[in-house]
């Protein structure tokens, strides 16, 4: 096994337009970029639905993990970033819709004044070891 890590784009995942990768992998750890909700023609599903957002983010990250023959059982960090307090609760649905049961990841959650673009509400970034 290589120490150099490899910075991939994941089919099944848009690619993004700025300069970044979605996907870091050192050994058998995954870190992945904050995931929108973008579908994998890089279009907003959910403009004005905090929840709607959160969802395609989370199949973002299901499906990044997918790509790598891991579940999301093998999450061992969350970070979400929202834009209201108000989408709290919104956000948190969505996620439970991943982790229905414990145990569940450990997870930060941030109030942020913006995400790179106005219609962006959510922003979910995660780090798995598989």
């Amino acid at each position: 096994m290589s120490d150099v890590p490899e910075w991939t784009n994941p089919p099944g995942v848009y690619t993004p337009v700025p300069h970044y990768s979605q996907v870091a992998r050192a050994g058998n750890t995954l870190y992945i970029s904050g995931q929108l909700g973008m579908d994998i023609d890089g279009q907003l599903v959910g403009a004005g639905d905090a929840r709607g957002q959160a969802r395609q983010a989370w199949r973002n990250i299901v499906g990044i993990l997918a790509h790598y023959g891991a579940t999301p059982r093998q999450l061992v960090k969350t970070n979400t970033y929202i834009t209201h307090p108000a989408y709290r609760g919104p956000v948190g649905e969505a996620r439970d819709e991943v982790f229905g049961e414990p145990p569940y990841p450990p997870s930060t959650l941030v109030v942020v004044q913006a995400l790179a673009e106005p219609q962006f509400l959510v922003e979910i970034e995660a780090v798995a070891v598989f």
